[in-house]
């Protein structure tokens, strides 16, 4: 039972499916084994935990990077219509 085995259970059923392999281990597994299935267990879930929040970090940067790009481009937008407004004189509208 290494790392891949255990991978392996966690990419077909997540963490559920990694409990009930974990509780379907025989009981007369010594317990140095059991210790050892356990913690490689954990140690997929971790791993697969830290890719999570690395995932959801570069999601919130991104949202980060294009609120700014929005705040860039409404500003733009209200210059330049600030602009049409102080250069348009009474009456040229539609001209």
């Amino acid at each position: 039972m290494d790392y891949e085995f255990w991978k392996d259970i966690h990419e077909r059923g997540g963490i559920p499916a990694v409990k009930t392999a974990l509780e379907a281990l025989p009981g007369d597994l010594p317990a140095k084994d059991a210790d050892a299935a356990t913690e490689m267990a954990l140690k997929v879930i971790e791993d697969d935990i830290a890719r999570i929040n690395a995932r959801a970090d570069r999601a919130e940067e991104r949202a980060r990077r294009l609120a700014e790009q929005a705040r860039e481009v409404n500003e733009q937008l209200t210059e330049h219509a600030a602009r049409g407004e102080q250069g348009a004189s009474p009456g040229s509208a539609g001209e």
